[in-house]
């Protein structure tokens, strides 16, 4: 199941909305063959695997996947019947695919076929490869990680926006890298007016995210960097009907995307219904690059899966930009709380990386 996991990891970036999947082939301790979905409409890592085995090869054999087999016909045949018609006396699974099209049905099929099931493999770590996925299937939203570049002391820029660099060349790096496994980038209109960022992959090689700008009222500029890309139909721009019309024609002349969100009281755009329209639009996993009063929002709204705080070796001050603005907290014993998954280290900067602590444990 490692091995499968292994494969699996192979088509990050590729295969969204579909989830990330491997397949391993074992007969007598020998591995037969080994396959991942490599790209969203492409083969099934279940089929990919089969196509390398010689005729026989998978009669009696156990078959070792992430994620429970397809039993449905969708861009590509199921791969329920490719594992019976193989020959496979046994499949060990992951864990259950939640897509209400497969739920145990591909379970119960490879069951009622006579082939021996062992589910529940490694569960927690196919789980947590494929959360984006998990979370997409079962709240009807993106998976959403927040990321912090900040000083020591909590700060995000000079009190005058300036914030290039406040960390290493690396951690820039890893940035990108993040950028180019996830469907979506995304940061409020200050940015884009204040940075003016391109939200493109640079420094590896990586396919650019689509660039998602929050921008109730429609702020930024037609001659912002972001929506002047090669690939401009893949910037989208979240705003309300308040947002004037003449903006509206100009941004919308760009190329750009228009995407109209209910708004709250204050005029801002509602959040948790945001998330449903980009889920809607098959964006299942989101890495939010704003400032302090979006990342508040998000935080807010209980959206963030997955938080990552970037320190770097510096000081800047109580007069410089806080990384998350107010929440508006009244007792500390509702103070959104986190659990530490891992620290890495970039030179000087440490990164911190968290995830949601629902059950609010200290």
């Amino acid at each position: 199941m490692r091995i499968a996991l292994r494969e699996a990891v192979r088509g990050k970036g590729h295969t969204s909305p579909n989830p990330l999947v491997g397949a391993v082939a074992v007969k007598h301790s020998a591995v037969l063959g080994k396959a991942f979905h490599a790209s969203f409409g492409g083969e099934h890592a279940e089929i990919a695997m089969i196509r390398q085995l010689a005729p026989n090869d998978a009669r009696g054999a156990t078959l070792y996947v992430n994620l429970e087999p397809c039993c449905h016909v969708g861009k590509t045949p199921p791969c329920t019947r490719a594992i019976i018609e193989a020959g496979f006396s046994r499949v060990v699974i992951g864990h259950e695919d939640p897509n209400p099209l497969v739920q145990g049905r591909g379970i119960a099929q490879l069951g009622e076929a006579g082939i021996e099931i062992e589910a529940g493999v490694l569960e927690a770590e196919a789980r947590d490869l494929n959360a984006p996925f998990l979370t997409y299937m079962t709240q009807g939203r993106p998976w959403i990680l927040l990321k912090v570049a900040q000083s020591l002391d909590g700060r995000i820029a000079l009190a005058n926006g300036q914030s290039r660099w406040i960390t290493g060349e690396r951690s820039r790096k890893e940035v990108h890298r993040l950028r180019a496994q996830l469907d979506a980038v995304m940061v409020g209109s200050q940015t884009v007016i204040e940075d003016d960022p391109e939200l493109t992959v640079r420094h590896l090689r990586g396919r650019d995210p689509l660039r998602i700008i929050v921008d109730s009222t429609l702020r930024i500029a037609p001659t912002a960097k972001v929506l002047h890309q090669a690939d401009r139909l893949r910037t989208w721009l979240l705003t309300t009907t308040s947002a004037p019309q003449e903006k509206r024609a100009a941004l919308e002349a760009t190329g750009a995307t228009l995407l109209d969100c209910p708004a709250g009281a204050d005029g801002r755009i509602e959040l948790p219904a945001a998330m449903r329209l980009l889920a809607s639009r098959g964006v299942s996993s989101l890495f939010v690059e704003g400032g302090g009063t979006l990342h508040a929002s998000f935080i807010r709204a209980g959206l963030c899966d997955r938080f990552i705080v970037c320190a770097a070796a510096m000081l800047i001050g109580a007069d410089g930009r806080p990384a998350i603005w107010e929440l508006g907290l009244t007792e500390l014993s509702r103070a959104p709380r986190f659990r530490l998954r891992r620290t890495r280290r970039f030179d000087q900067d440490i990164w911190l990386e968290y995830e949601r602590d629902v059950h609010g444990n200290r």
